[in-house]
């Protein structure tokens, strides 16, 4: 248990949890997997598509490649530039919580 554990509401977990920890894990490297794979093949089809924004299979459109603009507010930039008074007035805090799964070779 790290400095910062200690600090925070803890729970003793029922055993069968460590189950559903072991699915979780084992889930979350099956989806790494995936995710490559559905890199690679994405990879491939915008590799035959090049500049085009859509791509046609006999004729008919089997994928579509468009460009997307968008605009976002550099929040780092209007910290420098702006009021603070301006700044905070415009801020908006939110709070959630992370789940993570320790590392039982690290965090014990």
């Amino acid at each position: 248990m790290n400095a910062f554990d200690k600090e925070k509401p803890k729970v003793d977990l029922p055993l069968d949890t460590a189950a559903w920890i072991t699915l979780y894990r084992k889930t979350q490297a099956d989806i790494k997997a995936l995710e490559e794979k559905l890199e690679q093949a994405k990879s491939k089809i915008q590799e035959s598509m090049g500049e085009s924004e859509v791509g046609l299979i006999d004729g008919r459109v089997a994928v579509r490649w468009t460009k997307v603009t968008t605009t976002r507010l550099d929040v780092a930039k209007a910290k420098e530039v702006l009021d603070p008074a301006i700044y905070a007035f415009l801020s908006r805090e939110s709070t959630s919580r992370r789940f993570t799964l320790a590392d039982p070779d690290v965090d014990n």
